[in-house]
């Protein structure tokens, strides 16, 4: 299954996103934002579920498909001034490649001057989480399944005052029906290597610098691991991911890039057992003006982004391109 671990794939789809921590406020009570827009998009994947062509005629790279949807997020935070401790329930996306989103519930706490600490679960959210079940099967019509998340998050931002932060994921994949293979002649043993269902983990370190009045630059690196159940499936991840942003008033302007290799741990049968290591890589570009029609509460944006993964075993190719609108409403 291709992965690509979009450090700042939030800001890749919703275009509103910032480099810096984001500080507890300093008031009680609710605030965030909600954003409603749309996304027109070209993506070519051979396992994940992104439009209704249910059959492919051979094990080669995968076409790709116009896919036009709405795209509804949302920030949701509750704070206590006092005891600086903030809840928060919201949008997050590990995948974009995979459409993987998900929700977090979490809690986040300012220790002094130490920086936040922050613990929460990430669940399967509303959006689609649908893949094959059997994505090898061609010339017939291939059945979707769902793809649950379920896991914990745990980060430090501002690590003992600095402009360092780390934020670590684990998650349990679950397919509903796993049949991987089964439409095809390999033996049991090696539809076993094929198992999509297991752990995945990812551990992400930034640096957040201002480098200059409201310019922010975050570098950072990202370590994944997929400890699938199937070995042809397990694979690591070795990220480098650069996020920037500039914020004038009511205009904020911000991009990113992201660089990664992907190692598997074996090869995979139906492909003379080649490795499907991959290159992977994703930019980004946002533009956000908030106060629209003199409502500060009423903000729109635009963004643009393309990701591509390029594997040895073409059939793990993956693509795509993306354009999106809508507004925001900050309270």
């Amino acid at each position: 299954m291709r992965k690509i671990i979009l450090a700042t794939t939030a800001l890749l789809v919703t275009g509103i996103s910032q480099a810096q921590i984001n500080p507890i406020a300093r008031e009680n009570g609710f605030s965030g934002s909600v954003t409603a827009g749309a996304v027109y998009g070209d993506i070519a994947s051979n396992f994940y579920k992104s439009d209704e062509h249910e059959r492919i005629d051979n094990l080669g790279s995968p076409q790709g498909h116009s896919v036009t949807s709405p795209m509804i997020r949302f920030d949701l935070r509750y704070t206590l001034a006092e005891s600086r401790t903030q809840f928060v329930l919201g949008n997050q996306i590990h995948d974009a490649l995979r459409f993987d989103f998900t929700q977090l519930l979490g809690v986040r706490q300012e220790i002094a001057n130490r920086g936040i600490l922050s613990a929460g679960l990430v669940f399967s959210g509303i959006a689609p989480n649908e893949v094959w079940a059997d994505p090898y099967k061609t010339n017939a019509t291939r059945e979707e399944t769902k793809r649950d998340t379920k896991g914990v998050r745990l980060g430090w931002e501002g690590i003992m005052g600095s402009r360092f932060s780390v934020d670590l994921t684990s998650r349990r994949i679950d397919i509903y029906s796993e049949e991987s293979g089964r439409s095809t002649t390999l033996t049991a043993d090696q539809i076993a290597q094929l198992d999509r269902n297991g752990t995945t983990s990812r551990l992400r370190v930034s640096y957040d610098w201002e480098f200059a009045p409201r310019h922010f630059l975050s570098p950072g690196l990202i370590f994944g691991k997929d400890n699938l159940d199937g070995k042809a499936m397990r694979n690591n991840t070795t990220g480098f991911k650069l996020d920037y942003g500039f914020n004038a008033g009511n205009d904020t302007f911000s991009a990113s890039l992201y660089i990664a290799q992907q190692s598997y741990d074996a090869g995979h049968p139906l492909f003379g057992n080649r490795k499907a290591d991959s290159t992977d890589y994703a930019l980004g570009v946002n533009y956000l003006r908030q106060g629209l029609f003199g409502y500060k509460w009423l903000g729109g944006y635009v963004n643009a982004s393309y990701g591509k993964s390029d594997a040895d075993i073409d059939f793990f190719n993956a693509d795509f391109k993306r354009i999106g609108l809508g507004l925001r409403y900050k309270f």
